[in-house]
């Protein structure tokens, strides 16, 4: 790069040299990181800035891992959203909250959102509900049961509907 004393130094030129130099290492490290599981863009993003590439060369690599399919938000969320649906469900708002915190467009959310089949979600819940609260007084079970769904993200009319049927059988066998 003629580096001498006196000579003007092209910036441009040495950030240039520094991506080239750096893009096969961000592309490897990369694949390491992908491989143990499905992150987002905006993840992977971060993830690069934060083992000190240049900004250009993350953004290149998150180009081009989007463009070979390594990376998908699409894809991320709908697994995301499939997960928290049955191992331990979530309401609506809370998954746009945790979507958004991983780089989720809004977009992408209300898309696989809109694919989220609610009969089943419903279902899971009265089945959760049941499990963990059936064993407790009317009262108490109502109680707790409601401030789970409610820190979970569910809607209040949603959160009734569940505990209503959920509670249905214990409402009978105190009368």
């Amino acid at each position: 790069m003629d580096l001498r004393p006196g000579v003007v130094v092209n910036t441009a030129a040495i950030e240039e040299a520094a991506f080239k130099e750096q893009l096969s290492a961000a592309r490897s490290d990369t694949e390491r990181y992908l491989s143990r599981s499905e992150h987002t863009a905006h993840q992977l993003r971060l993830y690069l800035v934060k083992r000190k590439y240049l900004e250009m060369t993350a953004d290149d690599t998150v180009r081009w891992a989007e463009n070979y399919g390594l990376v998908d938000d699409r894809r991320y969320a709908s697994v995301y959203i499939r997960s928290h649906s049955r191992n331990s469900p979530m309401g609506n708002f809370r998954i746009r909250m945790e979507l958004k915190k991983r780089g989720i467009s809004d977009s992408i959310t209300d898309e696989i959102l809109s694919e989220r089949d609610e009969g089943e979600l419903r279902k899971t819940l009265v089945k959760t509900v049941r499990d963990k609260y059936s064993y407790l007084n009317r009262e108490v079970g109502l109680r707790r049961a409601a401030g789970y769904l409610q820190r979970r993200g569910f809607q209040y009319d949603l959160i009734g509907s569940v505990l209503n049927e959920a509670f249905r059988d214990s409402e009978e066998r105190t009368d």
